[in-house]
């Protein structure tokens, strides 16, 4: 059996939640910086990406990764829909019941999915050539990406941590859609101000991550600003507080800072995000955020 050759880093089941009414995903490429719509199976994903041959030469069968990863997002996408529509015949304040067993998935998902993308791979490789060491070939990059995704220890350490937060949904009751991206787990500040690239594990910084156009998920960390009790009343529940379309934009603008090129929209308006752009690396957008 020949192996699929175009491997998504972004799951289809995820991106096709934020296509429009034709199935359509509008796409925002901020390095060429032009606005076009594509189908959900074409984006967020490169040939080969999964590195067969370098699974092969560790002595795995080199679908192995693959088929985890398939495993995994066929739970996690079953559980996540569920929600969802619990979530929109239900009001703020409702409590969703969430099991254990489907907590320790979709935070496993989760984990994963910050840890899968183009993005992780090319901090990574940022992180090797430091100090003025060279900088890895492709191929290096990607035994250093296998390596990471195969640490049991780095993998449980960032999923437990999201397991233990404080999870609260919050309804998008505004006529502005949620965003995504080709990197779509985010992370705040606990003052809110800014978001962070590699800052899973610092203390305060809560989890951002878009379900839906019109639901958000967020995981506040048990330490920090948030690891209070009365945080912690809110677990698994929906937000007392629908978003506006002013919240909606300030969410969105952590897709285009962790963005690796692509920002994904049901709705073809990416002048918000073009803005956006422009402020990141200035302190100029740190007023709106306060």
């Amino acid at each position: 059996m020949n192996a699929p050759k175009l491997h998504h880093f972004v799951p289809r089941f995820y991106l096709k939640r934020f296509a429009d009414r034709d199935g359509r995903l509008w796409v925002w490429d901020r390095i060429a910086d032009r606005v076009y719509a594509t189908n959900p199976s074409a984006i967020a994903a490169e040939t080969h990406f999964y590195f067969h041959t370098d699974l092969a030469e560790h002595g795995h069968d080199p679908l192995t990764m693959e088929s985890q990863f398939a495993s995994l997002e066929g739970t996690a996408s079953v559980l996540t829909e569920r929600w969802l529509g619990w979530i929109r015949a239900h009001h703020p304040g409702d409590t969703l019941e969430v099991s254990r067993d489907d907590r320790d998935t979709v935070g496993l998902f989760v984990a994963l999915q910050f840890l899968r993308t183009a993005d992780t791979r090319d901090t990574l490789a940022k992180f090797a050539s430091r100090n003025g060491a060279p900088a890895p070939t492709g191929a290096e990059a990607r035994g250093i990406h296998l390596n990471v995704l195969w640490d049991e220890d780095l993998v449980d350490s960032i999923a437990s941590r999201l397991i233990d937060c404080t999870w609260v949904f919050a309804k998008n009751g505004s006529s502005t859609p949620l965003a995504t991206s080709d990197n779509p787990v985010a992370f705040r500040t606990d003052d809110n101000r800014m978001w962070l690239k590699r800052a899973i594990l610092s203390e305060g910084t809560y989890l951002v991550y878009p379900l839906a156009p019109d639901v958000i998920m967020y995981g506040y960390p048990t330490d920090g600003r948030y690891g209070t009790a009365a945080v912690a009343r809110f677990n698994n529940q929906i937000s007392p507080v629908e978003l506006s379309d002013g919240m909606v934009r300030s969410e969105n603008t952590a897709q285009v800072f962790m963005a690796s090129r692509h920002v994904l929209s049901a709705q073809p308006d990416f002048a918000w995000a073009e803005d956006f752009a422009r402020t990141i690396g200035t302190d100029s957008y740190a007023p709106r955020q306060s």
